[in-house]
């Protein structure tokens, strides 16, 4: 496992808040996405994890942006696109 800081590049999401992309300094991997409307959530990069066995998907977001190919597995939250905070 590899541990250490992250950078971070900013971009303007659908609903005009910041989400924050970060990144490893060395080899430019993405490693997560954070966003400010919602501080307690962080969109993992699955390829990023160093055993993706340890961790199940529990919701979809962008599902409208899906291609006909990926199957959603049974149970899992859905949405067209990134839910909105309350």
């Amino acid at each position: 496992m590899t541990t250490g800081p992250v950078r971070h590049w900013a971009s303007m999401g659908e609903g005009g808040t910041e989400k924050r992309h970060a990144f490893c300094p060395t080899c430019g991997t993405p490693v997560f996405i954070a966003f400010a409307a919602m501080p307690g959530l962080i969109a993992i990069t699955a390829a990023s994890l160093d055993d993706p066995s340890r961790f199940a998907p529990r919701q979809v977001t962008w599902a409208s942006a899906a291609q006909g190919w990926d199957a959603l597995a049974a149970g899992l939250t859905v949405h067209a696109k990134m839910p909105m905070p309350a």
